[in-house]
């Protein structure tokens, strides 16, 4: 049924160069905008594990409160 028309792809010699630029011109913004989109989850990233309390940081600080002077 459908094998009646079938469009041969790439018959034609196509300038490379060309071809090159333009794909570049086409997928620019959606690079632009996948590297931007993985700056802001780096920086989230970044901001979430230094939000996170180390455990040693609480022994310290209990230490250093507790201390007895006896005269």
């Amino acid at each position: 049924m459908a094998t009646r028309d079938i469009k041969k792809l790439n018959q034609g010699k196509a300038n490379l160069s060309q071809h090159n630029h333009y794909d570049f011109s086409v997928m620019k913004p959606f690079v632009k905008f996948g590297i931007g989109a993985m700056g802001a989850i780096a920086h989230t990233l970044v901001g979430i594990v230094k939000a996170i309390p180390k455990p040693h940081d609480d022994e310290h600080a209990k230490s250093k409160n507790n201390k007895i002077i006896k005269i």
